[in-house]
């Protein structure tokens, strides 16, 4: 009690003191004396931050929300923390353990990287939280406790220390993160086999030390400038830091709600209910505060009411489409399949690490029928997932995504070739209606014929070479408007013959007015006498 009172006490000197801030990339800094040290730490981060993002292979890796860091004389520090709309903590001094930047490291990571073995995750994150800045150079490879000297931790500090390998790191670690298994990324990356690399770490082990290389060319004390701020906000400040701190929370409740007319003030109390697990009352205290995307979050997911609760997203959602938590909780209150999975899907970027999320998608995805996209996001938790069982679930999973895929292409492909049949059967049938109307318009025409005049047949076109007797059986619709008659013979021997365009076909006999085709088994089969040439039927004469 007498300690939580000192620092409260102290945390009251430290409000009246003169306040400035800083700022770089996503990182805030704000401090109460010392700003030189403040701007050097800040430098260090910003290498922290570039030496990530040339191992992963990205240019500026960036976290879901911006991270501000309160340095305050006398103070305890906190674990990074995400409060209003930032990820914050709470230091005594601007300097930082291995541990806080290793916290940093895996806040970038998450949602900027895509899924790295937990061992070999462990050893980066280990090497790389050993760094110190001088200015533009950077030193890393620090040995570390002896629990944290894994077989991992040996590959990845000879890898990232050693000149002739660091340059090709980004490819192993790109290559791990789209699922290649790591024997192939390290000789993709490094032309060796996993046991000599290993071999030559092992060897090398016993004289690991730091090295020190250039890095981006950044001076803090010339680039960096400090401003003033007011010290209410450096007070309000401090207090969002300290909500971490489940001892100084309600203190930090109090400043905030004495600064009530503020909307970071506001959202301040939102979270300090949000981490006493008091969704209900951080609801209430965030929809005064709703100017910050975070509060929308809140605001929704302890209301009561399922249209506030979706409306309340659904704006999160438009502007700030990649907030994995949100989406989550959009689609786990939403009707509509396809409105779920876009939600999702927007999301999935910075949720590429995240096994259970990419489950969900691949879940809603097939509930739209979407099932390219579900075997995407089954093969994307299968990645994530390194529990040998609940990788081999997946797996199936995606096996099973991927019949639904094929059969769900083979039923379209089908339904567009019925469609196809149709369309050439009504442009036939309109022909053949059209033929016989110019037919019978042209006969209302004639003027009769005298009783007993001779009618010759008369054709100027293609002559038959031969004619056959048979009974027309089967009719196949063929592409350009073309056919192919069955024609059974009275030993019951099926004979096929092209018909260049079957509503030019000259018909004849009896009901040859209103004798049509249709494709398929002809319903009944008709006895014809088909009068052809090189294969092809040129007239028909329709028996009884």
């Amino acid at each position: 009690m007498r300690e939580i009172l000192s620092l409260l006490l102290l945390a009251a000197a430290v409000s009246a003191e003169s306040w400035q801030k800083i700022n770089a990339g996503p990182f805030e800094i704000y401090a109460t004396d010392d700003i030189r040290a403040a701007k050097i730490l800040l430098g260090t981060l910003e290498q922290l931050r570039g030496q990530l993002g040339d191992m992963i292979g990205v240019a500026e890796p960036k976290p879901l929300w911006p991270i501000r860091i309160v340095i305050a004389k006398g103070q305890r520090p906190t674990r990074l923390t995400l409060t209003t709309a930032v990820h914050s903590m709470l230091l005594p001094e601007a300097a930082m353990s291995r541990n806080q930047k290793r916290d940093i490291l895996s806040i970038l990571l998450k949602t900027n990287a895509g899924p790295l073995e937990p061992s070999l995750e462990d050893g980066f994150l280990t090497v790389l939280s050993t760094i110190d800045a001088d200015r533009p150079r950077v030193t890393l490879g620090t040995v570390p406790t002896a629990e944290r000297q894994t077989p991992d931790w040996v590959l990845l500090n000879y890898l990232i220390t050693n000149d002739l390998y660091r340059g090709r790191l980004r490819v192993f670690l790109s290559n791990l993160m789209k699922g290649t298994d790591k024997p192939t990324a390290l000789r993709n990356a490094f032309e060796k086999e996993e046991a000599a690399l290993r071999e030559e770490a092992k060897a090398a082990r016993a004289s690991f030390a730091p090295v020190t290389f250039a890095a981006r060319p950044i001076y803090p004390e010339r680039e960096y400038r400090a401003r003033d701020i007011e010290s209410t906000e450096g007070r309000l400040q401090l207090a969002i830091a300290q909500l971490a701190d489940p001892n100084l929370r309600d203190n930090a409740r109090r400043v905030c709600s004495s600064q009530a007319t503020e909307p970071e003030a506001q959202a301040c109390v939102a979270v300090a209910y949000e981490l006493d697990n008091k969704p209900d009352l951080a609801a209430l205290e965030a929809e005064k505060a709703l100017t910050f995307h975070r509060m929308l979050y809140l605001a929704a997911v302890g209301q009561p009411d399922r249209l506030k609760h979706q409306q309340h997203l659904f704006t999160l959602l438009q502007l700030k489409p990649i907030y994995p938590e949100a989406a989550l909780a959009f689609a786990s209150k939403e009707n509509d399949p396809a409105k779920a999975f876009k939600a999702l899907k927007d999301a999935a970027p910075a949720a590429l690490r995240d096994a259970n999320y990419q489950s969900q998608l691949a879940k809603w995805a097939q509930s739209a029928g979407l099932f390219p996209d579900e075997a995407k996001a089954w093969a994307a938790a299968e990645r994530a997932a390194f529990n040998p069982q609940q990788k081999e679930a997946l797996r199936q999973a995606r096996l099973g995504a991927q019949d639904r895929r094929y059969e769900a292409e083979a039923q379209a492909r089908r339904e567009a070739e019925e469609a196809r049949l149709k369309d050439i059967e009504r442009v036939r049938q309109e022909s053949l209606r059209r033929v016989r109307e110019a037919e019978a318009k042209a006969r209302g025409q004639l003027t009769p014929l005298e009783p007993g005049t001779k009618i010759e047949r008369w054709w100027d076109g293609e002559q038959p070479t031969s004619t056959l007797t048979a009974t027309l059986v089967r009719v196949e619709c063929l592409s350009a408007g073309k056919a192919r008659f069955g024609l059974a013979t009275e030993n019951g021997k099926i004979t096929t013959f092209d018909v260049d365009n079957p509503s030019k076909l000259i018909l004849s006999g009896a009901g040859a007015e209103t004798f049509s085709f249709s494709c398929g088994t002809q319903k009944p089969a008709r006895r014809v006498k088909a009068g052809i040439k090189d294969q092809r039927i040129l007239s028909l004469e329709l028996l009884r």
